[in-house]
């Protein structure tokens, strides 16, 4: 443990050279940062490092980045998953590659977020997804990471949950939010980041989606990640409304994981996920 707020576990077998046949995977959310590097060629994950309450600024980025020994390694592929606000969902039957700037018109806060419009298409999904990035993430992926691959924070949620027939309600929490997203025939209709401060406040968030997005608390599958745990306050505010919840291990199940061993396996989920992601 580094201080209250961070966790660095790393195989103390690890070779830093080794970094050549690893992917670095990086998440970063709107109040945390994290990343775990992974062994491509022994499906092994070598390191896993999480900060809760951490804000992605460029000085609070760049500062973390250039601190971290294991962070300036040459990998064999970079993927980063990053919040923003400034994604949109575009029909694959209406979507013009050539034509861009339209697309503008329904961003905001421009002055904060970069120019670039990434773009990207899920499997089993009819849209595209077009997004900014924060200055300070495009910002860090220029400076370190050139090559990167880069996706929104909702990527790595659909690539563990694809083709899912029955309604599922993924949650996947950090210490200070929660993003959700609402799955119908395996098809994404819902997802959104809320910022919470305490219980109460996720309580309001909770109800307020199940009345808009008029969920079945009786057929829809419940599913959860992140920061959360059986008989915490927020598990048991979901188990008011729902019969099960499913705590979400990470999807590929054939990594060597020794170095979670302790810890709750479902807190790395999502971030491992972004190993999926093409």
């Amino acid at each position: 443990m580094n201080n209250k707020n961070s966790i660095l576990l790393e195989d103390p077998g690890f070779d830093p050279v080794a970094a050549l046949n690893c992917n670095l995977l990086l998440k970063i959310t709107a109040d945390s940062f994290s990343y775990a590097i992974l062994n491509t060629t022994e499906q092994k994950i070598e390191v896993v490092y999480d900060c809760q309450d951490f804000q992605p600024t460029a000085h609070n980025l760049s500062s973390t980045i250039l601190s971290d020994p294991y962070l300036s390694l040459l990998f064999n592929r970079v993927k980063i998953g990053s919040y923003t606000t400034n994604t949109i969902a575009v029909p694959e039957a209406i979507y013009n590659p050539e034509v861009v700037e339209p697309y503008f018109k329904y961003f905001s806060d421009l002055e904060h977020y970069s120019d670039r419009v990434y773009t990207a298409s899920y499997s089993g999904q009819d849209f595209k997804s077009l997004f900014l990035l924060p200055n300070a993430v495009e910002s860090a992926i220029k400076t370190h990471w050139r090559e990167a691959r880069s996706f929104e924070q909702t990527a790595s949620l659909l690539a563990i949950n694809q083709a899912a027939e029955q309604q599922q309600f993924y949650l996947d929490f950090t210490a200070g939010s929660f993003h959700a997203m609402l799955l119908r025939g395996g098809k994404m209709i819902f997802q959104n980041v809320f910022q919470i401060e305490n219980p109460e406040e996720f309580h309001y968030y909770l109800l307020l989606l199940l009345k808009q997005l008029q969920i079945s608390t009786t057929d829809t599958k419940v599913l959860a990640s992140g920061i959360l745990n059986e008989g915490d306050e927020q598990h048991n505010i979901l188990m008011k409304y729902f019969p099960r919840v499913d705590l979400c291990r990470p999807a590929e199940s054939t990594l060597h994981n020794s170095i979670l061993e302790d810890m709750p396996p479902h807190y790395y989920t999502s971030l491992l996920a972004l190993n999926l992601c093409e």
